[in-house]
């Protein structure tokens, strides 16, 4: 195709075009190269207008580098060309798709429920291939637009409504300064709009393949870095401009996929929690966000025979010192979990389970979810977990304490949680690649004092295990 004449939008001598125009067809493209430490987007737009009466056509794009959107959302060159039918300008979206989609370029199409970049036009629309949940979302959002908002007084206990500020606040901040995102009254915004679940599923499925590629022994050091760059092509991160920066993100070890793995988990417990409004993580009413946990949660009462009962449980089963402190306990409900308990099973006793803080929103929404891959409990594991791939629990408060981090108050959180262990089958040495127990076994226990460091109890069905208190400490 001869090359067509780009004209910068505003640009003296431009062919004539109606503000009034449609978007035939539109995409949002991005490419994170560690390599040559590009970082670019670039949005193309067919538009169909109209100029005395007689149809009209254009190509916009919005290019330029990732990185500065987010402090101008204005940044970038945004350039027309111009068609004189449909046709042509069919023909010249797809060449410059075709183009910045090559091996060569590398740019990929991400899918947006909310475009930030393009025409005035394009922004706040969706973008990509837009998955079930995301068009039901939008859908929720258009129709609570309508609404009038709601002003309820609180129903909140203090305690209550403190937490609700802490573990949210917590979960923002530790996506905020990992992903480059923003969290505003739309939801969670990137700098080229806001993605959608069905992209940040694209971002876990290309983690997989960084995690076969280190199981298969054959780690090469370029494949390593072309999947990294994959990665945030897909998942736009704060990478730094340096090439240092770009070099340092590379995932190569177990520990980083971990951490991008946890990531990507926090922004789908995000996405959960937001509500069909899109606002609760901006909306500073503790009850919107209470609400959005779907969990009952109380503060019990220090004086409380039951507040007696479970410090001690807590303190008692330190077998590592005696370094924790209780500086509060929640008692716990999640919906649907209690329906759902395998009650009939015997040996059920309250375990510990803890966690980083940032994780608390996202496990009190949706419970401890079986691992997709367990690549680390603890200490640095390059395996699926030393009893396979099921929920990890301890009858010591300072092992699980040992997961967890503090948070800005100093405070940490652990859970209490009732494990309907059955028939437990023991074991000395380190086993992997479990699923499930052995026939005839409900649970596997890792002894402590053989290949176990500490007492490990292990289940396999979410529904052996419901989430009962809530321990804030220190240590």
């Amino acid at each position: 195709m001869a090359a067509i004449k780009a004209w910068k939008v505003g640009e003296a001598g431009a062919p004539p075009f109606s503000d009034d125009f449609e978007i035939v067809k539109k995409c949002v493209l991005q490419v994170t190269d560690i390599k040559t430490n590009h970082n670019k987007y670039y949005a193309i737009e067919l538009h169909r207008g109209s100029h005395n009466k007689k149809p009209v056509f254009r190509v916009y794009t919005h290019y330029g580098r990732t990185d500065d959107l987010e402090n101008n959302p204005e940044a970038g060159q945004k350039e027309c060309r111009y068609a004189s039918t449909e046709g042509e300008a069919d023909a010249i979206y797809l060449s410059i798709f075709r183009e910045k989609t090559s091996a060569r370029k590398g740019y990929k199409e991400v899918s947006l429920a909310s475009s930030k970049i393009g025409s005035q036009k394009a922004r706040g629309t969706s973008a990509g291939e837009i998955d079930a949940k995301t068009v039901q979302r939008l859908a929720e959002q258009k129709a609570a637009r309508g609404e009038a908002p709601v002003v309820k007084k609180t129903n909140l206990s203090p305690e209550v409504a403190t937490l609700m500020a802490y573990i949210y606040a917590e979960a923002t901040e530790a996506l905020t300064t990992t992903v480059n995102v923003k969290i505003t009254a739309n939801g969670i915004e990137t700098p080229l709009g806001i993605l959608t679940l069905g992209q940040i599923e694209k971002g876990e499925s290309i983690l997989q393949d960084l995690y076969k590629l280190f199981q298969s022994g054959k780690k090469s050091a370029t494949r390593v870095e072309e999947l990294s760059s994959e990665f945030y092509t897909t998942i736009p991160h704060r990478i730094g401009r340096s090439r240092a920066a770009a070099a340092s993100s590379i995932i190569d070890s177990m520990e980083d996929f971990q951490s991008k793995q946890e990531t990507l988990q926090l922004m789908k417990d995000m996405l959960q929690v937001n509500g069909d409004s899109g606002s609760v993580l901006y909306d500073s009413q503790a009850d919107a966000k209470y609400d959005a946990l779907k969990c009952d949660i109380a503060a019990l009462d220090p004086k409380s025979p039951t507040y007696a009962e479970i410090e001690q449980h807590v303190l008692k089963s330190q077998i590592k010192g005696t370094n924790i402190k209780v500086k509060g306990i929640f008692s716990l409900a999640r919906q649907g979990e209690v329906d759902v308990f395998r009650s009939e099973l015997s040996n059920q006793r309250l375990l510990f389970h803890g966690s980083r803080i940032k994780n608390w929103v996202g496990i009190l929404s949706r419970g401890i979810l079986l691992p997709k891959i367990v690549v680390s409990l603890g200490v640095n594991r390059t395996d699926a977990g030393w009893l396979g791939s099921g929920i990890y629990f301890g009858d010591a408060s300072c092992t699980s304490a040992f997961y967890t981090s503090p948070g800005k108050r100093g405070t940490r959180f652990m859970a209490v949680a009732r494990v309907a262990l059955g028939k437990m089958k023991d074991y000395s040495k380190i086993t992997y690649g479990l699923s499930a127990p052995p026939d005839g076994f409900d649970s596997c226990h890792g002894v402590r004092g053989t290949q176990f460091a500490d007492d490990e109890y292990v289940v396999y069905d979410s529904r052996q295990q419901r989430l009962e208190y809530l321990v804030e400490f220190t240590m």
